[in-house]
């Protein structure tokens, strides 16, 4: 692997981290690589997949390891790059961790994960967060505020706008196309 002399920490991330994993959850590891590493993310991405046999995916490279799905991270100066979008991305993702985890909504965000599985449902892990916490407060049993939770993708998930906690010009809802956000609303008003 060309860029390992450039890393600079790896830490665990994602719904491990923020304490929204399902007993099967991929492990996410958040590479971080030093601001002087030469050349693009994208070769970072790209030199990850290869020397691992991984499969990129949006902003990971998806490897196997010891019967674990693991998706390693790679980042510099905190810029991810998007496969899909075939750009970077500036985040904090130790502030969307912590902006999860002090949610006081783990079980309804671990409700819907369960949800969205049983449905198979294309909905990014961390738009299901942050949707969450858009429509909840705290405070309710889950059996109050998951009803809730399902009304609000039903009827004004497809038009609200969904940013990033740690860079508010990362619109995180577009992550999905509108047919993928129409067929989460459609299932969720049980159509």
């Amino acid at each position: 692997m060309k860029f390992e002399k450039y890393l600079e920490s790896v830490k665990l991330a994602g719904s491990h981290a923020k304490g929204t994993a399902l007993r099967d959850s991929d492990y996410d590891l958040f590479l971080r690589y030093s601001p002087n590493t030469p050349g693009p993310l994208s070769a970072i991405q790209t030199s990850l997949a290869d020397h691992f046999h991984g499969r990129v995916r949006n902003v990971s490279v998806r490897i196997a390891y010891k019967g674990l799905s693991v998706d390693l991270v790679p980042a510099r100066n905190n810029t991810l790059w998007q496969a899909r979008f075939n750009t970077w991305l500036k985040t904090d993702i130790d502030k969307q961790i912590r902006y999860v985890r002090s949610s006081g909504l783990i079980d309804e965000i671990l409700a819907l994960k369960i949800w969205r599985r049983r449905h198979a449902l294309r909905f990014p892990s961390f738009l299901m967060e942050l949707a969450t916490i858009h429509a909840l407060r705290p405070g309710p049993p889950i059996t109050e505020s998951f009803p809730a939770l399902l009304r609000f993708l039903a009827t004004d998930f497809l038009t609200t706008r969904l940013h990033d906690p740690a860079n508010s010009n990362n619109v995180v809802s577009d992550l999905l196309t509108e047919v993928e956000k129409l067929r989460i609303s459609r299932t969720a008003a049980g159509l």
